[in-house]
Formats: C-alpha cells, sequence, structure tokens
C-alpha cells in the first residue's frame, strides 16, 4: 500500500507545523523557495532553536525533542556530496541507497539530545515506505528515524547522538534472514535447517527468584558445520500456556535480582558456545517498563562486551484510536536502541497477513519507530485448530485428515455406458478457500460433538509474509513450528527459492486427483477437481476389460498423499442402450465456494534431448587457496567454494576427488575452475578437445557441483597465440558439456570468462581479442546451447559498483560492475544468466604499496579495505536483485601472493586475519 501523493506539498519553512498560505506562496517554492536556500552559504551561523521555535527551511527542520532546552545548531544543504560526506556515504551499508539533497550541520556549545528532525521526502523517491533519515556521526552512520507523514510527504525522527550530516535514504530489499524455534524434545527437520540462519533453542523458562528452570545439559548444540546461528531462547511461559507475570514482576522488582539474572543467561551462552539470547518475556506491564529497560540495558551491554546478540520479542502493536497504536509496556524506540534484534510477534490468525490488515498495519507504523532492518516478522508455519479450549497448532497431515478420505467399498460392477460419480466422505463442514489470506478454513466436530476451527495454510500464506518483509524491507522471517516438520507442502523449497531470487511462491490451491488404473497398472484416467469440490464422474472405455482400481489423492504442491483407495471396479464391454444412470461411489457432501481456476498447466515435455540449464536462485561463493576458514566463508553467506586445477593429457579424474570431498565435508557445493596449458594443445585439435571433455565427465562423476570450462581464452596466456577464436572455443564448449551432463546431469556447466580487456588494438587479434567481440562470437556460434550459465570476471573496480560513469581512467565498460553485466547479458540475449567465476577489488591496505610491488596494478592504489568490503556486499545485492546473476565467487579468500600479480590485495581475509567483507556481506546475504 503505497501512500496517495499529495496535489502539493507544503515547505518547512514558515512557523511549523502551521503551513505558508495560500497557492501562490506554495507554488512559489515550488519554483524558487527550495533552490534559493540551496545556495546559502556554508558559513551558515549558529542559532538557537528551541522545541518551540525550531530551525526552519523549506525541506528541513530541526529541534531539541525536550521542551525545556535549546541548542545552537547551523544547517546547510548540500546539492552534491562533498569530500568528507563522499568518504562517509562510502560507509553507509549496502542497504540503504542515499538520496539527496544533503545537509550538513554544525552545532556551537553543548548539544541536549534528543534532537527532532523533519525532512520533506525528496521527489522520485517511492514508494515513501521505503525512506528513512539517517545521520553521520563522524565515525559511523545512526538511524534517526522513518514516521511519515503520509499527507505532507515528510519523514520525522529522533536522534540521541548529535549528527554532522543527515540524508535520506531508500532501503534496499535484503537478503531475509530466515529463523526458526527448536521446541525442547523436538527432533528438528533436516531439510528445514538447511533453509534457516538463525535458530532460538527453546527449554528454559523463568521462575520466581530470575532464576532459569531447566534442563541446560538437555540444551542442543550450536550446528557442527556452521550453517546458522544459535540463540538462546528464555521465555516466562510454556508452549501454549499463559505467561507467568509473577516470574517477570519478581525479577523486575530488584535490579540485583535481575542483574543475577544477566550473569547466569552469560554462564549458559559461555558453556553451550551460543550466539545470543533472545528474551521472550510476555505480560509486561506500562508501571514495569522502566526496570524492564534497565534490565535489557544492563543485558545488553554485557552481551556486546563478549561478541553475543540480544534478541528481544514483542508483541504486534495494536492499532487503537486517531492513528495511534497500543504497545502494551513496551517502549520500541527504546527497545530499537537497546536490541540487535526486535523479533515482531503477529497472530496466529491468517486473515492478518491480508493486504491492508492487521500486520500490515503495525509494520506501517513499527518502521518509523525502529530500524527496519532490526525487525523480525514472526508468523505461523502450522495449521491452527480453534476449540473450545483455544488455539493449538498442528501438522499439515492432521489438518488435511478431516478433509476427506474414499472410503473402501465392495466390488463394482460396471457396463460401458454407465457413469460413476466420484465424492470424497469428509467430516469437514464449510470448506472455503480465503485467496487472499492463501489460506483453507473449515469446521469440524469432535467426537465430545464440540465445534472446532482449522486454518490450515498453504504456501499462498507464506507468499504473504515474504510479500510484507519484501515491501517494508524487513530484516527476515520465523515461522511457528518450521523445525517440526509440519508445514505445508512446499515451504522449505519456496523459501530457499526466495533467498535465492527473492521471489514469494504465490498462490497456491490444493485439489484433489482421482487417479484410475487398469488391471496392467497403467493409468486410463486421472481427474483433478479443487478442493473445495471434490465431486467428479468416470465411466469406463466401451472396451472395458476391467478391474480398475481408483485412488483419491490429495495433490498439495509438489506433494501427493493418497487419501483411500477401492477394492476395485469390474467392467465389461457390453454397451447398454439407456439413459446413463450415476452412482455415488461414496457419500457426497454439499460443497463449498471453489476458488477461482488459474490458467491450465503447461504440458510437460515428453523426451528431451539434452538436460535443460539448471535454473535457481543467486548464491554466493569464494575463490580459496587453502581453504582454511570455512566458518568466515559460512558467515559471509557463501555457499560455494572455488578451486582452479591445471590439466594435462593423461591426468586420471581421481586427482580431484579430495577437493570435492573437502568442500562437500565442509558443507558447500565446488566450482572447479579446469583449465589446461596452451603449449600442450598447440593448434586446437578435436583429439584434445574430446581428452579434454572425457576428463572433465570423470570429474563430474565425482560429485562436482559446478565446472568452468577454461579461464580466459581470449587472451594467449590461456590459449595458443594465433588461434584465439571463439568458434573454436564453442566447439570445445560443446564436447565438455555433453561429456558432462552424460556422466552427472545435476553438474552445472559455465562457460570459461573472458578476460576483460580493451587490448586488441594495441597487441593484436592473435594475441588478445577484446572480450565484447569474443562473447558476441560466441553467442553466434551457439555457446548458450552447450552452457547453464555464461562465465564472467569483473577485477578491476575502482569505483562502486552501482557507479556507470566518472572512473578517473576512463568509461570504458570493463571499468564498471554494469558495464560488463550489460554487454554479456545483451550478447546472448538474457538467453542465460551470468556467474561471475572471479569478482574482486584490489586493495593494498597492510600491504607495501602498489606503486612499489606491482606497478600495473597502481591504479587501485586508494581503493581501502574498507570500501572493498562495501562494494563486495554491493555488487552481490546487486546480482541478486538483477535477475541477470545465477552465482557470484568473489575472487578470492585467502590467498597470500603479493608481488607482480598481487593477489593476496584481493583476498578478503587480510593480513592481520580480519575480514571486513565477511561482516558486509553477511549483512546482505544472512550468512549460515
Amino acid at each position: 500500500m503505497s501512500p496517495a501523493r499529495p496535489r502539493t506539498r507544503p515547505s518547512l519553512g514558515g512557523s511549523f507545523p502551521k503551513w505558508i498560505p495560500g497557492l501562490g506562496a506554495i507554488a512559489l517554492l515550488a519554483l524558487l523557495g527550495v533552490g534559493l536556500w540551496m545556495v546559502q552559504s556554508t558559513q551558515a551561523a549558529c542559532e538557537t532553536v528551541t522545541a518551540q521555535q525550531p530551525f526552519q527551511s523549506p525541506t528541513f527542520q530541526l529541534a531539541p525533542a525536550d521542551p525545556a532546552q535549546s541548542v545552537r545548531v547551523a544547517v546547510w544543504p548540500l546539492t552534491e556530496p562533498d569530500a568528507s560526506l563522499r568518504e562517509a556515504l562510502n560507509r553507509l551499508p549496502p542497504t540503504l541507497k542515499p538520496v539527496g539533497p544533503y545537509y550538513r550541520l554544525r552545532f556551537c556549545g553543548e548539544v541536549r539530545t534528543p534532537l527532532r528532525l523533519t525532512v520533506y521526502i525528496p521527489d522520485g523517491l517511492d514508494p515513501w515506505t521505503i525512506a528513512d533519515v539517517w545521520g553521520w556521526t563522524g565515525q559511523g552512520w545512526t538511524w534517526i528515524g522513518g514516521e511519515l507523514e503520509e499527507s505532507q510527504g515528510l519523514l520525522s525522527g529522533e536522534t540521541h547522538t548529535a549528527p554532522r550530516d543527515v540524508i535520506v535514504t531508500a532501503a534496499q530489499v535484503p537478503v531475509p534472514a530466515f529463523g526458526a524455534i527448536q521446541e525442547a524434545g523436538i527432533a528438528p527437520d533436516a531439510r528445514a535447517l538447511e533453509v534457516v540462519n538463525e535458530v532460538s533453542v527453546a527449554g528454559l523458562t523463568l521462575g520466581l527468584g530470575g532464576r532459569l528452570m531447566g534442563d541446560v545439559n538437555a540444551l542442543p548444540p550450536p550446528d557442527p558445520q556452521g550453517r546458522y546461528v544459535t540463540w538462546l531462547l528464555v521465555r516466562n511461559y510454556l508452549p501454549g500456556g499463559a505467561p507467568n507475570t509473577a516470574a517477570l514482576a519478581a525479577l523486575l522488582a530488584n535490579p540485583s535480582v535481575y542483574q543475577a539474572h544477566i550473569e547466569e543467561i552469560l554462564n549458559i551462552l559461555q558453556a553451550r558456545n551460543y550466539n545470543g539470547v533472545l528474551v521472550d518475556y510476555r505480560g509486561l506491564t506500562a508501571d514495569q517498563q522502566h526496570a524492564f529497560m534497565d534490565f535489557l540495558s544492563r543485558l545488553s551491554q554485557a552481551l556486546h562486551e563478549q561478541g553475543k546478540v540480544l534478541a528481544v520479542a514483542v508483541p504486534l502493536p495494536l492499532p487503537g484510536e486517531r492513528g495511534r497504536f497500543l504497545t502494551g509496556g513496551y517502549d520500541w524506540k527504546q527497545l530499537g536502541r537497546l536490541a540487535d534484534v526486535l523479533y515482531v510477534e503477529a497472530p496466529d490468525d491468517p486473515t492478518a497477513y491480508v493486504p491492508g490488515g492487521l500486520v500490515e498495519q503495525s509494520l506501517r507504523w513499527l518502521i518509523g519507530q525502529v530500524n527496519r532492518y532490526q525487525l523480525q516478522l514472526v508468523g505461523p508455519g502450522l495449521a491452527v485448530d480453534l476449540g473450545p479450549s483455544g488455539a493449538r497448532f498442528i501438522s499439515f497431515d492432521e489438518a488435511v485428515a478431516h478433509l476427506g478420505r474414499l472410503e473402501p467399498s465392495g466390488p463394482l460392477t460396471l457396463t460401458a455406458g454407465i457413469t460413476l460419480t466420484l465424492a470424497p466422505s469428509t467430516a469437514a463442514q464449510d470448506l472455503q478457500f480465503l485467496a487472499e489470506a492463501g489460506v483453507y478454513r473449515y469446521q469440524y466436530l469432535d467426537e465430545a460433538g464440540q465445534l472446532h476451527t482449522v486454518w490450515m495454510p498453504t504456501t499462498g500464506l507464506l507468499d504473504r509474509q515474504l510479500s510484507l518483509i519484501q515491501t517494508y524491507r524487513l530484516r527476515g522471517l520465523t515461522l511457528r513450528g518450521l523445525l517440526g516438520g509440519g508445514t505445508a507442502p512446499g515451504t522449505v523449497e519456496a523459501l530457499q527459492a526466495y533467498r535465492q531470487s527473492g521471489q514469494a511462491p504465490g498462490l497456491s490451491a490444493m485439489e484433489w486427483v482421482w487417479r484410475i488404473t487398469g488391471p496392467d497398472g497403467q493409468v486410463v484416467a486421472e481427474i483433478a477437481r479443487p478442493l473445495v469440490d471434490g465431486r467428479a464422474e468416470w465411466s469406463p472405455p466401451e472396451a472395458a476389460n476391467g478391474p480398475f482400481h481408483i485412488t483419491l489423492i490429495l495433490r498439495a504442491g509438489p506433494r501427493e498423499k493418497a487419501q483411500g483407495e477401492t477394492t476395485g471396479v469390474v467392467a465389461t464391454g457390453t454397451p447398454v442402450p439407456t439413459p446413463t444412470p450415476t452412482r455415488p461411489l461414496a457419500p457426497t457432501r454439499t460443497p463449498g465456494p471453489s476458488p477461482t481456476p488459474g490458467p491450465s498447466p503447461t504440458p510437460r515435455p515428453t523426451n528431451t534431448p539434452r538436460p535443460r540449464p539448471i535454473g535457481g536462485g543467486f548464491e554466493l561463493g569464494g575463490h580459496v587457496d587453502s581453504f582454511s576458514r570455512p566458518d568466515l566463508m559460512r558467515y559471509a553467506g557463501m555457499t560455494w567454494v572455488k578451486r582452479q586445477v591445471r590439466w594435462s593429457p593423461g591426468q586420471d579424474p581421481s586427482s580431484v576427488a579430495g577437493l570435492i570431498q573437502q568442500a562437500h565435508a565442509n558443507g558447500f557445493k565446488i566450482l572447479l575452475g579446469i583449465v589446461g596449458f596452451p603449449e600442450q594443445m598447440g593448434t586446437p585439435n578435436p583429439g584434445y578437445f574430446d581428452a579434454f571433455a572425457q576428463f572433465l565427465g570423470g570429474v563430474a562423476a565425482l560429485g562436482a557441483d559446478g565446472i568452468e570450462v577454461w579461464n580466459e581464452q581470449n587472451i594467449d596466456r590461456e590459449w595458443p597465440t594465433g588461434h584465439i577464436d571463439p568458434v573454436s572455443y564453442t566447439d570445445m564448449l560443446r564436447r565438455a558439456y555433453n561429456a558432462i551432463k552424460s556422466r552427472n546431469p545435476g553438474t552445472m556447466v559455465i562457460s570459461g570468462a573472458p578476460a576483460p580487456t580493451g587490448a586488441e588494438g594495441a597487441f593484436g587479434s592473435h594475441r588478445v581479442w577484446n572480450d565484447d567481440r569474443y562473447v558476441a562470437g560466441m553467442a553466434a556460434a551457439g555457446a548458450a546451447n552447450y552452457a547453464d550459465c555464461i562465465g564472467i570476471h569483473y577485477n578491476e573496480g575502482i569505483v562502486p559498483p552501482d557507479w556507470t560513469s566518472g572512473d578517473p581512467r576512463d568509461n570504458y565498460y570493463t571499468r564498471y560492475f554494469w558495464g560488463m553485466v550489460n554487454t554479456y547479458w545483451n550478447a546472448f540475449g538474457g538467453a542465460r544468466k551470468l556467474c561471475f567465476t572471479e569478482l574482486g577489488y584490489l586493495s593494498d591496505d597492510g600491504y607495501p604499496p602498489l606503486e612499489a610491488v606491482a606497478p600495473s596494478f597502481a591504479w587501485a592504489k586508494d581503493v581501502t579495505v574498507q570500501q572493498q568490503a562495501e562494494w563486495l556486499a554491493r555488487a552481490a545485492q546487486l546480482s541478486a536483485q538483477s535477475g541477470k546473476v545465477r552465482l557470484m565467487i568473489i575472487w578470492n579468500v585467502d590467498f597470500k601472493n603479493y608481488g607482480a600479480d598481487p593477489m593476496a590485495g584481493y583476498a578478503i581475509i587480510r593480513p592481520d586475519g580480519s575480514c571486513p567483507a565477511c561482516e558486509t556481506l553477511h549483512q546482505v546475504m544472512g550468512g549460515r
């Protein structure tokens, strides 16, 4: 829901909040006001401002939040960032896109905070719900606010740190953090563990005296593979029970009690080696708010001193009167300053997630109170059974048990021309599909005659939840019950697909399928019906030779579940020339309303001449030398590791088996870049190509997840001088592709990435082809038919990946991320996605200057390691969002060589062992 745009927006200049009267004044501001203010002197004098008399300009207002305080401040705008602001913007998180104008602040004397700021949302920023106000303190960026005045197009917020610069940002969609809760005594579903970033371990509850009750030794250990972070979950209630408000009151009544409680939490985190704690204490009252915040403040400080995370679960605020929201005893703004993550506990009722519903209304308000990237939406992942004793979660299988079955019957004898009416027997009443919520709802009577209402989600409900976190750019989603294995079919696959591609699963209705097989076991008929109306009719063929077997199947996404079958239907081939009677196979029921039918599915091809290209969304990996820090790679969100192999004729594929095994043992997919020696190839010839292809086929059979066929074949360092030719290479690629797919259809084949270069004119085409001309030649030769992904390199950048011009060297396309992406994408007409098999930024921070060690690389002498970190994260984000990139391999992770070819300067693990890029990539990718 985007807010409606007012026809005219008033200036902030004048007596705030009274607006400049008259359309003439508004028109004058539109034409002149802002522009005149833009040319104010940067030496503006400080003026005293108060809450009653704030600093005001046409697009900016500032005042102390406390009516009793005053500050002296000078404010002026910058239409373009100056040098100091550009340096600050380079440190802006990659999920934020700055939008001008920018505001420079200079305070005179003591600054009393908090300060309240209001800014005009810049034109062109759409929708307004992604706008935030951020401030640069000189040390880092701080979120100021995002309170949206929709009728005027204004943003407001409060800051407790005096900023030097203030900007408006457009929030970008982050790579989501998916969370789950591991309840005590329930073994987690292994498939679900593959898609989560964080697991909160339950089992301890708050008791009287501030002590935690439960068996600490029974808590599971962290994931040994490091795929996800593990948090200790502490509650003041048991699952399905009421909050223990007495225990919470006793805890908060005495600071010494909650200080001891903090120490107990820290001891458990250290003993279990957990990454942090999730505090879920419910039933807080307004008079307990101060003590609760003091408790969290102390806990936050203690956790951060040990590098641990504080997450707090908070009930969803409820809409009140006149735009206000009811928050109970929870102060969201203060919680945002204390906690690292806020779990927004949303209702179990699926109708709360419809567009414009309760959850969306609350989220629109919350992003004005708390940094959106701290908000983790928590919603239902299981069916809900609402009965006389309250609500309880039930598995998908339990929910469908009431829907219908085919009860076995005695043998039925039919004659050709007789129509059999098929209908499932059911205990469900008033079955409906609520498309807006993505759920089925029905009622049933239990054995005691009590009425129950069941909400049974499909992946359509997950679509609504993912759409909310995408629309409002939230941190992520935690599904209740995800690890129990009872979610709707397709849930885990939909989460994985969303992480890779950013695409929500969409509407997913279920259906009945009547499958009828003949005596030879072959299917003779299959009739699909909507779940809300399973009735169908079937007549045996005229040449019927039974018996026939009828099975009722519930189809939900990729899953089919048999709901009963007949003992047999006998048919004869004698036609009966009488009106066709019908005979129900089982009692029928009054059907509910049917969902609107969608388009008919596309028929599956009967055969394919070769495996189709591997699909999937975006993934991240790293090129390694020693592969010594898989933990850091996981933290950065990498799922692939790349190793390069040099092949010689006669080499056995088993020579790389250890590399594959090492990657898989550490939980990574492996991409092997395999290349031969140009001098051994000599003149390119079919015999050499076939031997090389057979080696690649053998490597694929060992379980390689991806193979890059050769490397930088457009230069004579990697291909024989005088024989550089994309047609010849495509012939090699064709042979390699067929050999690989014949041994392992699941191995992804990536075409060799050319070297980005424009040196053809200087050295001649016998030594080098410009890569744009080379990839065009590959495309013309049909390379897309023999690759799942097109290989691409980008390793000469000295500007942010968003830039498309402004490189101080020149504007040649290889200087820019988008220059490379668009050139390669357009060459193949979008027929295949791109795979960056090398993408890196060179920095000599921590090493001798490039000018002295590697003069030919001195173009990167001004790139800092912080820029390297931020640009890599932004490149990953742009790749994921573009829809054009399947895989990004960072060049590189841990190389140590630093000489004429300064490989170590590209490494994200720096000489002091730090990895700034791991942190920025973690913010974008979520980590594992």
